[in-house]
């Protein structure tokens, strides 16, 4: 069963990519819930009652205040951070440069969160029209997922954590490393 199994992998490779892609993505959904829980319930539980405000961002008392604000905040950079060193170890084997590819990763990252915060101010309201706010609701982080995985499979994997392909033997008979696709 085995050597069948690494043969299906080798054959459909990059199906194999975006299946561990998932579900390494997966794990760090517990991470972000868990360490989200640790800090709204416990860490932070004593902030909820001070109200929060900066820039566009406002969170009320009614919202949480400030200890949700650091809740959903560190939870979030925590499980991005771990999702980028897990995605690149296992799913995509990357041996590029950690720096670089990290600063691209936080780029990534925080375009698609914006674009999670920009894309129910356009979609909620029909949606919610047609199927209730709740549904609706759940709906809309339905499309926001997909889309942030569609962005950012392709961008992990052809941009961020590229590996290196090696070129046939030079004239002396050393390979030459490339970066490449």
């Amino acid at each position: 069963m085995k050597p069948n199994f690494q043969a299906w992998k080798a054959k459909h490779a990059g199906l194999w990519q975006f299946v561990m892609f998932t579900l390494m993505s997966m794990i760090t959904t517990v991470v972000d819930l868990g360490s989200f829980a640790l800090f709204h319930f416990l860490v932070f539980a004593g902030l909820r009652d001070r109200p929060f405000a900066w820039w566009i961002i406002a969170y009320g008392v009614d919202d949480g205040g400030l200890g949700a604000f650091l809740a959903f905040a560190l939870s979030f950079a925590i499980s991005q951070t771990f999702n980028f060193f897990l995605q690149r170890k296992t799913t995509f084997k990357a041996d590029n440069n950690v720096l670089w590819s990290g600063i691209m990763y936080a780029v990534m990252v925080i375009a698609v969160y914006l674009l999670q915060i920009l894309v129910p101010s356009w979609i909620l309201a029909p949606i919610a029209g047609v199927f209730g706010i709740a549904f609706g609701a759940i709906l809309v982080k339905f499309v926001n997922m997909t889309l942030s995985m569609l962005i950012q499979f392709p961008m992990n994997k052809y941009v961020i954590m590229r590996t290196s392909i090696r070129k046939p033997a030079t004239t002396d008979g050393a390979e030459s490393p490339r970066e490449g696709f």
